[in-house]
């Protein structure tokens, strides 16, 4: 009989790999064993073996996966990510340890997406060894500054973060032209802004009229989350100086939209680019 020292390299996938490349491609066994250990040394190229002190493989969904399918169903991508950094230290050191989580969030989520893969919240917290709770609280803080850091749940519309299309509405309130917007956040078109505008719009009429977010959902069209944040986003905004936007906005809600032909300025009385 043989050892069992002896019989496990036999199940390995590498010499499941040979055995299907001489029987399967006629190849004699040298030639199957040179072939299967140069698709192994691609592989742990590409998979990070030889990836940098501090950094680690991790399998992310990729970006291009949408919201609603199963995660076991998600395509996904080996993206290197640097867990601890030269400087990591001096950061620690110099402005503290919430100084150090803020930018490792940071760092781990733009190195994912440069790579293809989005990480969600749970992932950080898994990765970081933080409370979902605190992962949390650092996106909030980058929102509150003004600054684009999207979890997958954020760049899918899922779950209870906060939208990528709510800084969009913000600063069209604020009195910057969709262009202008464009060119700050990037990855929005001008008919995906105004299809944003409208949804909004339409959030705020309904609110008006008292229905519940699951209403408003069959005549939106959108999640009930996108619209608990719209809900917000409108109670923020009630300002004076932001009455007269939101109300030509509420204007155009149930206008049927039009190929947007000028969106070279911001939605104004008398100006081209209207929605309607």
């Amino acid at each position: 009989m043989l050892h069992t020292s002896t019989r496990l390299p036999g199940k390995s996938w590498l010499h499941a790999l040979q055995v299907d490349l001489q029987y399967g491609y006629s190849l004699s066994p040298v030639e199957a064993e040179v072939l299967a250990r140069r698709v192994q040394q691609m592989v742990d190229e590409r998979s990070g073996m030889d990836r940098a002190t501090g950094q680690i493989t991790y399998q992310a969904i990729a970006l291009s996966e949408r919201a609603g399918k199963p995660l076991a169903t998600c395509r996904k991508v080996a993206v290197q990510l640097t867990v601890l950094a030269d400087d990591d230290a001096e950061v620690l050191a110099k402005h503290g340890s919430e100084a150090l989580r803020r930018l490792r969030v940071h760092r781990l989520v733009t190195e994912a997406q440069l790579q293809g893969g989005a990480l969600s919240q749970e992932d950080l917290s898994l990765l970081l060894g933080l409370s979902l709770k605190s992962i949390k609280r650092i996106f909030a803080s980058y929102r509150a500054q003004g600054q684009r850091l999207l979890s997958r749940g954020e760049l899918c519309d899922i779950g209870p973060g906060v939208s990528h299309k709510v800084p969009v509405i913000r600063k069209y309130v604020q009195d910057l032209s969709l262009p202008d917007i464009a060119q700050q956040l990037g990855h929005h078109g001008l008919q995906s802004m105004t299809r944003y505008l409208r949804h909004f719009a339409l959030v705020m009429v309904l609110q008006d009229r008292g229905l519940t977010p699951e209403q408003m959902r069959s005549v939106v069209g959108i999640s009930v989350s996108l619209i608990e944040q719209y809900r917000q986003l409108y109670q923020e905004l009630q300002g004076p100086e932001y009455e007269r936007t939101l109300e030509r906005l509420k204007g155009v809600a149930f206008c049927p939209p039009l190929p947007p032909l000028y969106e070279d300025e911001p939605l104004r009385e008398g100006k081209k680019g209207a929605l309607r």
